[in-house]
């Protein structure tokens, strides 16, 4: 069974084996006491928002909208005016997902594919 909980640093930290920045907010899967996927924002080195998400191999998760859709929402809760992501062309429901949660493309940027949300409230 799938547990899903609040994103922390240490959570980031054992999923990647190493430290990375602290999230802004976000959510991690966990089957027992193994991070399966995770997902999140983080204020980039750039000034920028940027959102993350990350699955172990062979770990698809079906609730990967309904969470994309809970941070969004965070989002414009709390004054966030745009996020930034790298779209993964090697998956090919991602265009799919990034259009549904409202992303645009937005451009490239040493060669990866960058999509932009913003905030219609903002």
């Amino acid at each position: 069974m799938i547990e899903v909980k609040d994103l922390d640093g240490r959570e980031m930290n054992r999923f990647y084996g190493r430290q990375l920045i602290e999230p802004l907010k976000g959510y991690a899967a966990r089957r027992g006491f193994r991070t399966v996927a995770l997902g999140g924002l983080a204020l980039g080195d750039d000034g920028n928002v940027w959102g993350f998400m990350d699955a172990k191999p062979g770990h698809r998760l079906k609730a990967l909208y309904r969470y994309t859709l809970k941070l969004l929402a965070w989002a414009s809760e709390n004054g966030v005016n745009e996020i930034r992501v790298t779209r993964d062309r090697g998956i090919d429901t991602s265009e799919r997902l990034l259009k549904r949660s409202g992303f645009e493309p937005y451009g490239e940027a040493d060669g990866h594919e960058i999509w932009i949300w913003r905030n219609k409230n903002g």
